[in-house]
């Protein structure tokens, strides 16, 4: 267990760098764009590849490659793991190239797909009158230009909005409700100074177009990211782990500063233009993250070598080694269990367009904040459990040690966990306003983005928990179950999201809250399945440490929620200096109260953290 512990920590210090660059990144979109609609086109035309890449390659085929290639080398040896290497690495780029000229030639129709459709405004008729904030307007219907398009016709009465331009553009969906004749309020905001006339909501320009041009600039990313992927689970077989993460941090520093250069090449002012910068920083920072890690494969026996490891036989293709064949075998279920959370972000995202502009760029800001703690302990134990699990697994009997095993992992990840969600549910607003609010990103943006992040700690728990137990199924070679689950899981997302957003009309936190629901149930559904197939789940080992950590989680939050109702009135209205500065001050005294609650609860992990540094000190 000391190893386990030894292994995480360094894979969470690397983690921790590539968070910590990733928040950075987002910090620097929204200082520089804002929560607006711009932004949110490029953070849903990235959504697309990165969803791919999470699923994919770092998710499903990582995973069951790392597996795999654990078995190889611990039976059969290092030269036998990079032959079979050398056919998957062959295989894969093969796949991605076919896969990223399809992404081209389909991201505009993709596009569209996710974007509600919208009508241009015509104004008609206008007087010659003063205009006026939010002047009344008759609907006059929809007509066609010439190439086909809507445009929504309008005669305003008290002249046309001082914002409205001719990019000007309205949902369809809100004009379906409208009849010719009927009066509304054209308004840039979300409601109508004039209650007695409903509002309809006007957007400056329709991003569609800007949304599918990024993603094409973007899609050679996940060829990039795959192969990078394929790296950091070679290494993590050779018990390499800080390494691989770091690279993540790599990716992320090219895209800020060659997001950041380019951008200004393209235009001074950082307008939606310039997000083309960014674009093509992103694929630049697929390259950043893969090359940095050849030297290292290359220190441990990797030499490049052209293998395709497939062959012609009975009119069909058929693959040549029989554990290259056992990494897709397991991907293909494991791309959708391991999906889960993507799939729903990627479906919170497509909702989200429904929303106010600066939706998809909260949630996408919440989204970062939220993984940071389960990237830091439940992403690191998750990395090092598989290798040990799969070489485990090998040995005959050994179901009751790969429960402790897991058990011991589950009761880590908790101690960490459990205060990162009640910090990021209670303070969620505060600790959102240090690291984005700046620039275009006002304290309104702030509050609507805390609400998303109280909604996402909700799941934190189930999150990161999944993330340790995810890749013992592809250990135990037992993907399909949460394959099932993944499509369940999938529905249920879809439905609860549709009731919120197109019955109840509800935020971008109840996307986020859906999200958390549905990864609570999936982790549920790991716990007790795996305590079926391994015959138990030591439970003498789990239940008394995480009861304790929840008894010090819930002085903790009745701490933090007194602090806030007390101390933190206003919170973002004040200067950065004071917010740093208050919010440091009670996250030290606040963290020091739940290590003192863990002491007089006596958790077992914070008495071996204790033990280990006194000896160490000795």
């Amino acid at each position: 267990m000391a190893s386990l512990h030894k292994k995480s920590l360094i894979a969470t210090a690397a983690i921790f760098c590539c968070r910590f660059t990733g928040l950075l990144r987002e910090v620097v979109y929204t200082a520089l764009f804002g929560a607006t609609g711009a932004l949110d086109a490029f953070l849903t035309a990235f959504r697309v590849p990165n969803m791919l890449r999470d699923m994919f390659a770092e998710g499903a085929l990582s995973q069951s490659f790392t597996s795999v290639m654990s078995k190889v080398e611990k039976g059969e040896g290092p030269d036998a793991a990079w032959k079979m290497a050398h056919m998957v690495v062959a295989q894969l780029v093969s796949l991605m190239v076919c896969i990223v000229a399809a992404g081209v030639l389909l991201a505009g129709l993709c596009m569209q797909q996710l974007y509600p459709a919208k009508a241009r405004i015509e104004i008609e008729q206008v007087p010659m009158a003063a205009q006026v904030e939010a002047p009344s307007a008759t609907y006059l219907g929809i007509k066609n230009d010439a190439e086909g398009l809507p445009i929504a016709r309008f005669a305003c009465e008290g002249g046309s909005p001082a914002e409205l331009t001719p990019q000007s553009v309205v949902r369809l969906s809100a004009l379906q409700k409208l009849q010719p004749g009927d009066k509304v309020a054209l308004s840039m905001g979300s409601s109508s100074s004039d209650a007695s006339v409903p509002a309809l909501r006007v957007e400056p320009r329709d991003y569609i177009d800007l949304a599918a041009d990024l993603c094409r600039i973007m899609w050679p990313f996940i060829l990039l990211a795959s192969l990078s992927a394929l790296s950091m689970g070679a290494l993590n077989v050779f018990g390499v782990f800080g390494l691989p993460n770091l690279a993540s941090a790599a990716f992320n520093l090219t895209t800020v500063i060659g997001g950041c250069a380019i951008g200004w090449l393209i235009d001074p002012h950082f307008g939606p233009d310039a997000l083309y910068g960014f674009a093509i920083a992103v694929v630049l920072g697929g390259a950043a993250q893969l090359g940095v890690q050849i030297p290292r494969l290359r220190s441990k026996g990797y030499r490049p070598h052209w293998n395709i490891g497939l062959a012609w036989q009975a009119g069909r293709l058929v693959f040549t080694d029989s554990q290259v064949r056992k990494v897709w075998m397991l991907m293909i279920p494991g791309v959708i269990a391991a999906g889960i959370t993507q799939t729903n972000i990627f479906i919170n995202t497509s909702f989200a367009l429904y929303l106010p502009a600066g939706a998809v760029t909260a949630i996408s800001g919440a989204f970062h904040l939220w993984q940071l703690p389960v990237a830091l302990f439940g992403v690191a134990v998750g990395m090092v459990v598989l290798p040990s699990v799969s070489r485990m697994a090998l040995t005959q009997g050994g179901d009751n040690g790969i429960a402790e095993h897991l058990a011991q992992a589950m009761r880590f990840v908790a101690f960490f966990a459990v205060p990162s969600a009640v910090f990021l549910g209670i303070w969620g607003e505060e600790i959102v306003s240090i690291f984005f609010q700046r620039g275009r990103f006002d304290a309104a943006a702030s509050a609507l983005t805390g609400q998303v992040l109280a909604a996402y700690s909700l799941g934190l728990l189930g999150y990161a928990g999944m993330k340790v137990l995810q890749p013992v199924f592809l250990a135990l070679e037992k993907p399909w179950a949460p394959a099932c689950l993944a499509l369940a899981a999938c529905a249920l997302s879809i439905s609860l999201n549709y009731t919120f957003v197109h019955i109840f009309h509800l935020g971008a936190s109840w996307l986020a809250l859906t999200t958390s629901v549905v990864t609570t149930l999936n982790f549920l559904f790991y716990f007790f399945y795996l305590r079926y197939l391994l015959g138990g789940m030591a439970g003498r080992v789990l239940f008394p440490g995480v009861l304790r950590i929840f008894a010090a989680g819930a002085v903790l939050g009745i701490i933090c929620w007194q602090t806030r109702e007390l101390f933190f009135n206003d919170f973002t209205s004040w200067s950065f200096m004071a917010r740093f500065g208050a919010l440091a001050i009670g996250g030290i005294l606040t963290g020091g109260i739940y290590l003192f609650a863990a002491f007089l609860f006596r958790v077992p992990e914070l008495r071996m953290f204790a033990s280990r540094f006194l000896l160490r000190k000795k």
